[in-house]
């Protein structure tokens, strides 16, 4: 039985300070370790000018093993895909909020300096219509339907006819406070809409001391999270539509219109690192249930369009973009150390941009190393096929434990070299980027005469510069 996954869904460092993961272990640890040794092994210098030969890379990725007493089964016959870069460099970068210039580039660009107005809650028509049901509940014609039952009724009637008397009408538009407003002593947030080219468009950001700042821009109905959302067409099992689902424009336009966005908001050293198709849908679609028919599966789907991901460059070398968001926390860690990777995503349908979001932002990396030394390629290949068994030994035990055998099969697809963020150690808003090999993989799980397809995902990351493994939920 193939299961549809969940569709729902982001200065310079002293070097004595950052932390990356211990040496290769036998058990699947990972954890911070003081990397001052790691940066010095970085700065011993390769010619990395021709970055293929340099790294004694490939031209493919293959291979066939299995382990875990044959519970694991990986084969490779995979691209090796390089920065189109001729030196690998690692740098330092930190967090920070977003500042009152990126609010108003998102107003000047995306809102095209049209008036930001207030999102009102009930209308006054909302508001008298609430009334009168809850005076029905009271008189005793329909049913009380509210939280704390008939006693709770006069205290609501109170309060919903207070709050008719100043509700504001339906058509009415007013201003929103352009800059950010204070809610408490560790946040601010700055909301409203406004009405683009007839359409009507929210920008909401919000500042969370510590914990997880955001912002997103979208045209109604393509992201309010409450009501509809966006996934990759790689959801959709491939039985489940007799035609295959198309974009009916060309990816090289909606990248083009990106990347027009992304410079015009003023983004530096930011590239798209990834594109896929994706679908929009509503929160009601009956494909949140397993076992969609082709039907239900079609009325679902309200549009298509390209999502694309933007991410941070050091030089001429990405940040890269992986679907894993760092918010992983570690046992004895409080949601204070909580710090996700930068997240920028741009969906684009025919219509236009119709849903911008940015996670987490980070401060512009700053250079450490121009030219690191790295593992040449083929020592990465064998720790990847130790760890990759390690990483998995927890099946045997959890065969036990159930009664019955499950496999686990991957099929390795593409290993990409790219920079990634490592918490520092002892803080949560300072990292080091270094190089990382991410070992990419479709995932799918057998047992009983049942399968459980994951879809393509990162199977293993490993540091390019000692070979340790990395924890990319954890984020070291």
């Amino acid at each position: 039985m193939k299961r549809i996954l969940s569709l729902l869904l982001l200065a310079c460092l002293a070097l004595g300070l950052l932390v990356g993961c211990q040496a290769t272990p036998d058990t699947p640890v990972v954890v911070q370790k003081d990397q001052e040794q790691m940066l010095q092994t970085a700065q011993q210098g390769r010619d990395n000018s021709a970055l293929l030969a340099a790294l004694e890379v490939p031209e493919r990725f293959t291979g066939d093993w299995t382990g875990v007493n044959g519970f694991v089964h990986v084969t490779a016959d995979a691209e090796i895909i390089l920065p189109n870069a001729d030196k690998i460099p690692t740098g330092s970068i930190g967090r920070r909020d977003f500042t009152q210039e990126d609010a108003d580039n998102l107003m000047r660009v995306l809102l095209k300096g049209n008036t930001l107005y207030e999102e009102l809650g009930m209308t006054k028509q909302q508001a008298l219509e609430r009334l009168e049901q809850l005076q029905a509940m009271q008189r005793g014609e329909i049913p009380v339907d509210l939280d704390g039952g008939y006693e709770a009724l006069p205290g609501a009637i109170e309060r919903c006819a207070e709050y008719a008397r100043t509700a504001p009408d339906g058509d009415e538009h007013i201003p929103a406070t352009p800059q950010f407003v204070p809610k408490g002593d560790r946040m601010e947030e700055l909301h409203g809409y406004a009405e683009v080219d007839g359409k009507r468009m929210t920008l909401f950001i919000q500042n969370l001391r510590d914990f997880l700042d955001h912002a997103i821009v979208y045209v109604d109905g393509y992201g309010d999270y409450n009501t509809s959302y966006a996934a990759p067409f790689s959801v959709i099992p491939e039985d489940a539509l007799s035609e295959p689902l198309e974009v009916n424009f060309p990816m090289e336009d909606a990248i083009r219109q990106g990347d027009e966005l992304i410079k015009e908001l003023g983004f530096e050293h930011v590239i798209c690192d990834a594109v896929y198709p994706i679908f929009f849908t509503d929160m009601t679609a009956t494909i949140a249930h397993e076992h969609p028919t082709e039907e239900e599966w079609k009325n679902a789907i309200l549009a298509t369009g390209y999502e694309l991901q933007y991410v941070r460059c050091l030089g001429d070398f990405p940040i890269s973009y992986t679907p894993i968001q760092g918010g992983g926390i570690a046992e004895g860690e409080s949601f204070t150390s909580l710090w996700k990777y930068e997240f920028i995503t741009l969906d684009i349908t025919e219509d236009g941009l119709v849903c911008f979001q940015w996670i987490s932002p980070h401060t512009e990396p700053v250079l450490q190393v121009e030219d690191t030394q790295l593992m040449p390629f083929d020592q990465i290949a064998g720790i990847f096929a130790k760890m990759v068994m390690v990483k998995n030994s927890d099946v045997q035990l959890v065969n036990e434990s159930n009664g019955f055998d499950t496999v686990r099969n991957y099929d390795i697809t593409k290993v990409k070299l790219g920079l990634m963020r490592i918490k520092a150690k002892g803080s949560f808003d300072e990292g080091l980027l270094v190089p990382v090999w991410d070992f990419w993989g479709h995932s799918v799980w057998e047992w009983q005469g049942e399968t459980s397809d994951f879809g393509e995902e990162i199977v293993l990351t490993i540091n390019a510069i000692d070979g340790s493994m990395i924890d990319r939920e954890l984020g070291y």
